[in-house]
C-alpha cells in the first residue's frame, strides 16, 4: 500500500473516532429577565455532576430592566431547575412543582443532605420547576 493511501486511510481513522467519541453535554445556562424598577434577587437550585446532588444557592442579583444570563457549567445531566425570586414588592415561587428550601439573607451555598448556612434572615422559600430549552437555556421571567 502507498504512502498517500495510508494517509488517506489514517485521515479516514481520524473522522471515525471523532466521529464516534461520546460528545460533552452542554451546560445549563439561566436567562433571569427582570421587568421591573426594583432589584430582584433569585435562589437557584441546579443539580451538580460532579457531587452527584442538588445544590441551593442565593442570592443572584438582577438589576432593574434588565436581564442577567447565569452559567452552571457543572450541571449537565439534568432538564429542570428551580428557581425563586422575590423584590421589595413581591416574590415568585410556590406552584404546584415547588421545593422547599431553607435561605438566609446572606449569600450561601449547600448541598442536599447539608444544612442551610448560619445567617440572619433565616427562612424557607418555595421554588417552582423551570424546564431547560432544546439549547440548555432556563427562560425566567416573572
Amino acid at each position: 500500500m502507498g504512502n498517500k493511501a495510508c494517509k488517506i486511510l489514517f485521515g479516514l481513522f481520524i473522522l471515525l473516532v471523532v466521529a464516534v467519541a461520546p460528545q460533552p453535554a452542554a451546560a445549563i445556562g439561566i436567562s433571569l429577565e427582570n421587568p421591573y424598577d426594583q432589584t430582584l434577587w433569585t435562589a437557584i437550585v441546579y443539580f451538580e455532576d460532579s457531587s452527584g446532588k442538588w445544590v441551593t444557592r442565593g442570592w443572584y442579583k438582577v438589576a432593574p430592566n434588565s436581564t442577567r444570563k447565569l452559567d452552571f457549567s457543572s450541571s449537565t445531566k439534568k432538564n429542570s431547575v428551580y428557581i425563586h425570586a422575590h423584590t421589595s414588592e413581591a416574590f415568585w415561587g410556590g406552584s404546584e412543582n415547588s421545593i422547599k428550601r431553607t435561605v438566609i439573607k446572606e449569600t450561601f451555598k449547600y448541598y442536599d443532605g447539608e444544612p442551610c448556612p448560619p445567617g440572619s434572615n433565616r427562612r424557607q422559600v418555595y421554588l417552582d420547576r423551570w424546564y431547560v430549552e432544546n439549547n440548555g437555556i432556563v427562560y425566567w421571567r416573572p
